[in-house]
């Protein structure tokens, strides 16, 4: 059933509603979303989204709350220990916005079926390895739900993006063209496809000189991508670098991504790799707030149908303190 923006809503989000238009909000009013994962880095998400004010969002999560959860996860406390993640943070998150629907499911991901995902506007993953995030990307690909996977390892953390195809307005100011007026307001519908997680991951940069390829893409994406392969590998353990072992294997499966994508083997150094093996099984909360405010701005973004959302990689490296955005193709030579 759509939801009607009441006088009251329209006043508690006047600032929205300027900023994005009353059509905007409407849309968002009434989006769903699922946030599968309860982390850290899931809690900001949940924090900017729920204060826009969507219309439901749902908390997907079947592990407990540890004592390690509390370091940086503001939406449980001790007293939740032992609870279910999503049970103990939908407590907190209702008190955010109570015009907006909590929903707990605290059933495991991987034992949900493909068209769980496709009844959300949109689905947001984070914290998931990468047979999860490419199984869900192809459901919501089958139905055009947007999808995003993010996650946070320490100093490190990536959003990706996939929209299949997105429509979307753009606000340009013209010139006046007399003078005292005012300057006209231009709105142009804009489109843009997007490349599935899989493909990406099939990308080939046809083996340029890494100043070069500095240029177009990051190290650290090709990081992020050798911890997903060990992850893989290991049912979804990260690496500790406790463990010579571990960090022998990730400078081996560097080795083999670099390989397969034709990138120079010295691209990503020994020292970014074993900085993000340190701290992976990390939430550093600044960091967490960083990705976590990019992320929901971005889902809100999507929800309004405004300006164009991310395309369609996003990478924070919290040692540099940059964050660059790369659209990345199956081919991108």
């Amino acid at each position: 059933m759509e939801h009607k923006i009441t006088e009251d809503e329209a006043a508690l989000y006047d600032r929205q509603i300027r900023l994005w238009g009353l059509e905007a909000q409407h849309r968002m009013r009434n989006a769903s979303i699922l946030i599968a994962g309860m982390r850290a880095l899931s809690d900001e998400v949940c924090k900017n989204i729920i204060l826009a004010g969507v219309g439901s969002i749902t908390l997907l999560e079947h592990e407990v709350v540890t004592e390690e959860d509390l370091g940086a996860q503001f939406l449980v406390r001790q007293e939740d220990i032992g609870r279910n993640r999503a049970e103990a943070a939908a407590e907190k998150a209702r008190h955010l916005n109570p015009r907006v629907k909590v929903i707990v499911d605290q059933e495991n991901i991987a034992d949900k079926p493909d068209s769980y995902f496709t009844q959300f506007n949109v689905v947001c993953l984070t914290g998931c390895n990468a047979e999860q995030m490419i199984r869900v990307d192809n459901a919501c690909r089958e139905t055009k739900t947007g999808l995003y996977a993010a996650g946070v390892h320490g100093f490190f953390g990536y959003i990706f993006c996939d929209l299949t195809h997105h429509e979307y307005r753009e606000e340009t100011q013209e010139p006046a063209t007399e003078r005292g007026k005012e300057p006209e307001t231009k709105i142009t519908q804009r489109s843009q496809s997007y490349d599935s997680l899989a493909s990406t991951l099939e990308t080939t940069w046809g083996n340029p000189k890494p100043k070069v390829l500095r240029r177009k893409v990051s190290p650290l994406l090709f990081a992020i991508q050798v911890l997903w392969m060990f992850q893989q590998k290991h049912d979804g353990r990260l690496p500790l670098i406790s463990n010579e072992e571990d960090l022998d294997e990730i400078f081996s499966l560097r080795d083999e991504r670099l390989k397969s994508a034709e990138v120079d083997s010295g691209f990503v150094d020994d020292d970014l790799l074993r900085t993000l093996v340190t701290s992976a099984t990390a939430e550093i909360s600044p960091v967490c707030a960083i990705v976590g405010g990019f992320l929901a701005q971005d889902i809100l973004k999507t929800l309004s149908g405004k300006d164009a959302p991310l395309l369609n990689y996003f990478l924070y490296n919290g040692i540099e303190g940059t964050g660059l955005v790369h659209h990345v193709q199956k081919t991108n030579v």
